[in-house]
């Protein structure tokens, strides 16, 4: 009977694991790109109405990386998504051009781009956020478990037994030279 509930608390484990994937995780997903699409059209009628120059480093720079995550997210991968935050953080030149843009912005009164700006950082987050949370309160938790209790078992098995185990022989072979001379010592001539 324990065998029984094994296995169906396996299957169900299983099944959640699969909707969750398959259909949830996705559906999340597409509803973040849904909003990226639209601060991306909002972006543009702000460029269409002229309050934004298409040409501008604010208006390029913002519309590759919505474009950039659409194409990122359409995929419904996290690997995908995390390789593309992972190289929006290591690329330098990308975050010069964002800090600019955020120096730029500093002196200007277009509060409808710095919002879609805002709010395409905060989607970004959110989805980053989604996407790791297993890793982050899960994997993360259970490595740094498993990582401190096999340092642990090192330290108190592994070499502090091959540092006994050097340090025997090595005053093994101290007092074999000790003895050595001492007996040597005695055959010498006065």
């Amino acid at each position: 009977m324990l065998a029984v509930n094994f296995l169906i608390a396996g299957v169900s484990i299983w099944l959640i694991m699969v909707i969750n994937n398959n259909y949830l995780q996705p559906a999340l997903k597409n509803r973040s790109r849904f909003r990226i699409y639209k601060l991306r059209d909002e972006l543009s009628l702000l460029a269409m109405k002229g309050e934004l120059d298409e040409e501008s480093e604010e208006y390029t720079t913002l519309i590759d990386l919505i474009n950039s995550a659409i194409g990122v997210t359409s995929s419904f991968k996290v690997t995908d998504f995390l390789r593309f935050a992972f190289y929006l953080h290591k690329n330098e030149e990308i975050r010069r051009k964002i800090e600019a843009i955020k120096q730029n912005l500093n002196g200007t009164d277009n509060p409808e781009y710095c919002r879609i700006a805002r709010d395409f950082f905060q989607i970004m987050q959110n989805i980053l956020r989604s996407d790791t949370r297993i890793l982050r309160h899960v994997f993360f938790p259970v490595l740094l478990f498993f990582t401190a209790a096999l340092a642990l078992f090192r330290l108190s098995s592994g070499p502090r037994m091959r540092v006994e185990e050097r340090k025997k022989v090595i005053m093994e072979i101290d007092e074999e030279f000790h003895r050595y001379s001492n007996q040597f010592g005695c055959m010498s001539p006065a």
